[in-house]
């Protein structure tokens, strides 16, 4: 199948005149709130017992999954919150995700030693956990390292999604960023886990716009249906990049365009307007993406301290915020899941899962 993807370039002018809006600033009494007459209520206990958590999952089972980043281990929940389990050793786990088989998939690291080298090399690499050939006695499970780089030890994995065949993609990165090498990607793999290719290959690597593709940090795909659709995060390549993407979460899918397929983004200022998500510069430093089963868009971001939702037209809907450990406050979070009306936080600077109901939705 060949992949295009229609550039956009043109529809962006850096700078626009539009302010860059900092959730951080607004009165204290305003940041626990949302669009309309309802709020998120924070639900206790608080799940702790974490070292820098940066991720987690609610699976098919369903049981929830913590990436315990600094234990160097993956965390098996009940959804009252009971820890039933650990993995075995898996260093720095920073990103999950499951496939239908209920098999987990891991972004992480791992240390070897290379010929001519007097101490270890840390690669990035990609882990499975077959949880139903061990019935998911995950402490049983040996990690299976499925993909690295063998050539290069700078690229790292930081973002995983599955589909609904079972393919997954994850999200790249690294230092490179001129042809023919392009570090920073988006890669897609066969339920077998052998590469198939990356979806991300014209996509610009110093654009500022639309279907520009910098540092990524998270990648998130729709739960139900077939439809081809990812969401990724992204942040500049470092501080004091020239280049810096303006749209740091971006939603694109899969058209059929005459006898070629296209990656195109799903929204178009030209047709959409200022929605949330196109609006420039909205996040700081968005960390954690999920989508829940009527395709609104939840989005963590590490720099704000604050949790956004969007619709699935792309609309702003909820936000709320602000730095510290108190009651709808955060302190660097980094992961963000939903399941039943409930919304996840790997609040990582405070080393504990946080959770939310809506107040319509208490019973």
């Amino acid at each position: 199948m060949r992949i295009l993807v229609a550039l956009l370039g043109a529809m962006i002018a850096a700078g626009c005149g539009v302010e860059k809006f900092d959730i951080n600033s607004l009165p204290e009494g305003d940041r626990n709130t949302t669009i309309g007459d309802t709020v998120y209520i924070q639900q206790y206990p608080n799940w702790t017992g974490f070292n820098r958590p940066q991720d987690l999952m609610i699976g098919n089972e369903p049981f929830a999954y913590v990436a315990d980043t600094e234990n160097d281990r993956v965390v098996m929940l009940d959804l009252a919150g009971r820890v039933i389990g650990s993995s075995q050793r898996i260093k720095r786990p920073i990103a999950l995700a499951q496939d239908k088989r209920l098999q987990l998939l891991v972004c992480a690291e791992f240390d070897t030693l290379l010929p001519g080298h007097t101490a270890p090399v840390t690669f990035g690499a990609v882990y499975r956990l077959d949880l139903p050939a061990y019935q998911h006695q995950i402490g049983s499970i040996p990690p299976k390292r499925v993909y690295f780089d063998p050539t290069d030890s700078t690229r790292r994995f930081t973002g995983v999604a599955t589909l609904y065949n079972n393919q997954y993609g994850i999200a790249r990165i690294g230092p490179k960023r001129f042809f023919p090498y392009f570090d920073n990607a988006v890669l897609l793999f066969g339920k077998d886990d052998a590469f198939i290719s990356p979806i991300t290959t014209t996509f610009s690597p110093d654009g500022t716009g639309l279907l520009s593709i910098h540092k990524l940090t998270a990648i998130a795909t729709l739960p139900t249906g077939r439809s081809l659709e990812y969401v990724f995060a992204q942040v500049e390549q470092s501080p004091d990049a020239v280049n810096k993407p303006l749209f740091k979460v971006q939603w694109i899918r899969l058209v059929a365009i005459g006898q070629t397929t296209e990656f195109v983004s799903k929204f178009n200022p030209s047709t959409d307007g200022d929605i949330g998500l196109l609006q420039i510069n909205r996040f700081g430093r968005p960390e954690g993406l999920t989508l829940d089963p009527s395709g609104n868009l939840f989005v963590i971001d590490a720099e704000k301290d604050s949790l956004f939702r969007f619709s699935s037209r792309g609309v702003e809907s909820y936000s709320f915020g602000g730095r510290g450990d108190g009651d709808r406050q955060f302190n660097q979070p980094s992961g963000v899941a939903f399941f039943d009306g409930t919304v996840y936080v790997a609040d990582t600077g405070n080393n504990r899962i946080v959770r939310f109901k809506l107040s319509t939705d208490l019973r």
